[in-house]
């Protein structure tokens, strides 16, 4: 049974809602909404228990379970479902217990205003979240929609803009967007990194990035090596790029970096799909401090790293979908990560030592898995002319969870 309804409401207010929805709210006996909308609820001389918007937001989540049952109503701002109230409550609230009606979104009607097709656009938000994210979004032609944090955003994604060599980047801020009072200011990036417009705290931005980025970096692993800080302990650009092919990242899963160095692993894992999650262990703090600046400068500051030995941190943390190991070997450390890896998960280990290798044979010899050499080489100086230099080859064992040792024996003879 329909008890709780999630109503989206758009920039005119209550005069947009249809017959139906007003009679829903009429009917409720509960109702959570911001100050302005309660305020003019007022006019409908309603019965209901009216309350704000909790703060912290999650305790709306006690309140709703005491209401259950009972019909409520949610009034949220333009679409629940996008970066709304809503994309929460459906983690929560069985689906047959609750109805969502959206308006139109502010990402919608700005898109509307700017021209740009809506399955060409990114859409992100800095609400709450660090503006350093914008980083990962940016690309040559790139047409981003970013639901604002505070009047402040433009002039700190300016700054993140001119800071990446995209300060030619047109910027449109649009407030109050749909109703009366809708305003529109235009203007560049280095413009804005030096004197930001004044706008509402509400409103979305526009970001048209320029055509030409020399030296961007994109979503797609195997970023230069120079992109990251490092003192040696760095998987280099070929071997990430393999390795994490191997990976195979996927949206919204957990990527443990076991040794994680400076965290270029987890780092592109977070880069090439939308929410993904990595965490890094790295036992030297020196090294965990290098590596969570390195997530901030190329945009994936929600990176999280733990500083501890790998063993006993990998025991604690939550269960991961794909697990890296670069560092600090152990077969008790990989037996662990195998059963604590969720079903269908990956566990990719690269090893340079010959002790290392000799694990990874082991390894193979009892769990199956694919076994891989990969050696590199870059073409040098030698005089003045050019010969090939080999790094050092790294091994490579993959298993997958839920492939049976002889599959996987199958899959691995057929490649």
């Amino acid at each position: 049974m329909i008890w709780l309804d999630i109503i989206g409401v758009g920039e005119a207010g209550l005069s947009d809602l249809n017959a139906d929805q007003k009679e829903r709210i009429l009917a409720a006996q509960h109702i959570i909404a911001s100050d302005r909308l309660i305020a003019a609820l007022g006019d409908m001389q309603l019965s209901a228990e009216m309350i704000t918007w909790p703060s912290p937001f999650h305790q709306i989540y006690d309140v709703l379970e005491t209401w259950r049952g009972k019909p409520t109503v949610i009034l949220a701002t333009g679409d629940p479902l996008w970066y709304g109230a809503g994309s929460s409550l459906v983690t929560r609230i069985p689906s047959d217990e609750m109805r969502i009606e959206p308006a139109p979104s502010g990402f919608q009607l700005a898109a509307s205003r700017m021209g740009w097709p809506m399955a060409h656009v990114h859409a992100m938000t800095l609400h709450g979240r660090p503006v350093a994210m914008i980083r990962a979004a940016v690309t040559p032609s790139a047409r981003l929609l970013i639901l604002a944090d505070s009047g402040a955003t433009p002039g700190q994604v300016a700054e993140q803009l001119v800071a990446i060599g995209a300060g030619a980047a047109a910027m449109t801020a649009l407030a109050h967007i749909g109703g009366e009072a809708e305003t529109r200011v235009d203007g560049g990036a280095t413009e804005w990194s030096k004197k930001p417009p004044q706008v509402a705290d509400f409103h979305v931005l526009a970001v048209a990035c320029p055509d030409s980025m020399p030296g961007f970096y994109p979503s797609v692993p195997g970023l230069p090596d120079d992109a990251y800080e490092s003192d040696g302990k760095l998987t280099k650009s070929d071997i990430r790029a393999i390795t994490l092919a191997r990976l195979k990242p996927v949206s919204g899963q957990l990527l443990w970096d076991l040794g994680c160095g400076s965290g270029s692993i987890g780092i592109e894992w977070m880069r090439s799909v939308a929410h993904g999650r990595a965490i890094g262990v790295e036992q030297r703090a020196d090294r965990l401090a290098v590596a969570e600046a390195n997530a901030i400068k190329l945009g994936v500051p929600k990176w999280a790293g733990v500083e501890g030995e790998n063993l006993p941190v990998a025991a604690e943390l939550e269960c991961p979908d794909a697990v890296f190991i670069g560092g600090g070997l152990s077969l008790d450390l990989a037996e662990l990560v195998m059963q604590r890896l969720k079903s269908g998960g990956r566990l990719v280990v690269n090893a340079v030592t010959l002790e290392s290798e000799a694990m990874l044979l082991q390894l193979h010899q009892h769990h199956g898995g694919r076994l891989i050499r990969i050696a590199i080489s870059h073409a040098d100086p030698v005089g003045p002319y050019y010969g090939w230099r080999s790094a050092m080859p790294v091994t490579q064992w993959v298993w997958e969870k839920g492939l049976g040792k002889k599959r996987l024996r199958e899959k691995e003879t057929n490649r």
